[in-house]
């Protein structure tokens, strides 16, 4: 049995071989040949490393089936076969590695050889200067800068801006033109200005006339006059009129300011006497003040005999007179008597010429004296007289004590 399964086996396997190898391999006869052929077709690199061994080869791909004892059951039909052991051929390997690696060698060098390109290179004239360097132009020599800025804008020097053109010089200011000269003044035939604090009394008439109508300095203030009269009857400078009959009396024994300001001072002293029946009447008077710088008039009555300027007398005879710089007194029977004239008594006239336009007259009786006081209002003034305010009726005894 072993024998023809043995034989059997051969048989089908040559002959399974031979088909095998004449359809793959297309080369070789017999088993040997067919197995060779079908090997080289499937992987070329196993081949045969010893006898044949049963080996299980899949169900329809033996010949055999596995029982207690193999059994031939024809080509293909059973489910055992005789496979011979195989073994790695690394020959074969490395062969077809190093195959592969020269034929991919090939490839690259081919890949890598340039074209056969034919080009033409056009005759260039070699440029002096290669504007196209990436350097920093700055630093280029100057023929450098020049060649590239005028042939490709390179390396140019940047554009400064001038400085402005300063504005011009103006010319200097001229002086300013002064004013013409004026023509001279024609001379004035007097200087309003001189001497002006004692006009009155020491600028001329003439003077004091050119000066009022062309400087209004030097006019004649208004001026009027204060009387008293016996026992002293007063038309003060405030009566507006010279109607004795609306005069007021003083009543009064003693020393009392008939004028008194910051100019004109006159002071009277009033006594009783026979003629007035006892009652107080003015027997002195005495003229000062800063208008007669210094100086002192006095004039009592005739019995008295003072008539003196600064405590002398001045006057010797009847009649006579007395002058200093800017005013006069002189003494004679000259004038109109206020009242009356006593019984008895003779006509004795001292008159006073003064700065400032005060006149004063005094009429001398024996045992009393009338008096005139002729002035312009001066400052703060106030008296017997009068405050010069036009009011009457301020002049009363009474009102006259109370202010001064």
């Amino acid at each position: 049995m072993a024998g023809g399964m043995a034989g059997g086996m051969a048989g089908g396997m040559a002959g399974g071989g031979a088909m095998a190898g004449g359809a793959v391999g297309g080369v070789g006869v017999g088993g040997a040949g067919a197995r060779a052929g079908v090997g080289g077709g499937a992987c070329g690199c196993e081949v045969e490393a010893g006898p044949a061994v049963m080996s299980y080869v899949g169900g329809g791909c033996g010949d055999y089936i596995q029982e207690t004892t193999y059994k031939y059951v024809g080509c293909g039909a059973g489910e055992f076969d005789v496979v011979a052991t195989r073994k790695a051929n690394y020959t074969c390997l490395f062969v077809g590695g190093g195959v592969g690696v020269l034929v991919l060698v090939i490839i690259v060098v081919l890949l890598l050889l340039p074209g056969s390109t034919t080009t033409t290179t056009p005759l260039t004239t070699a440029l002096p200067f290669n504007c196209n360097t990436r350097d920093n132009p700055d630093m280029w020599s100057i023929a450098k800068k020049t060649y590239c800025c005028a042939n490709g804008g390179i390396g140019c020097p940047e554009p400064t801006t001038p400085a402005p053109t300063p504005p011009p010089t103006p010319p200097p200011t001229p002086p300013p033109t002064p004013p013409p000269t004026p023509p001279p003044k024609p001379s004035l035939p007097y200087d309003c200005n001189a001497g002006f604090n004692n006009w009155q009394a020491g600028w001329s008439a003439g003077k004091k006339a050119w000066c009022c109508t062309h400087a209004s300095r030097g006019c004649a203030p208004t001026s009027k006059m204060c009387t008293l009269w016996g026992d002293p009857h007063v038309i003060s400078f405030d009566q507006m009129n010279t109607d004795k009959s609306q005069a007021y009396s003083f009543y009064g024994d003693g020393d009392f300011w008939l004028v008194k300001s910051s100019t004109v001072s006159i002071q009277g002293r009033f006594e009783g006497t026979k003629y007035t029946e006892g009652l107080a009447a003015t027997n002195r008077i005495v003229v000062g003040g800063a208008f007669l710088h210094g100086h002192k008039i006095e004039v009592g009555t005739l019995d008295s005999g003072i008539l003196t300027v600064d405590g002398r007398a001045v006057i010797a005879g009847f009649p006579g007179a007395y002058h200093q710089e800017g005013w006069s007194v002189t003494y004679d029977s000259e004038g109109n008597v206020p009242d009356v004239i006593p019984e008895g008594n003779e006509k004795r006239v001292v008159h006073m010429t003064l700065p400032l336009g005060v006149k004063v007259t005094v009429f001398q009786w024996k045992n009393y004296m009338d008096v005139q006081i002729e002035m312009s209002k001066q400052p703060g003034q106030d008296g017997v007289c009068g405050n010069f305010n036009g009011n009457q009726g301020d002049d009363t005894t009474q009102a006259i004590m109370a202010r001064v």
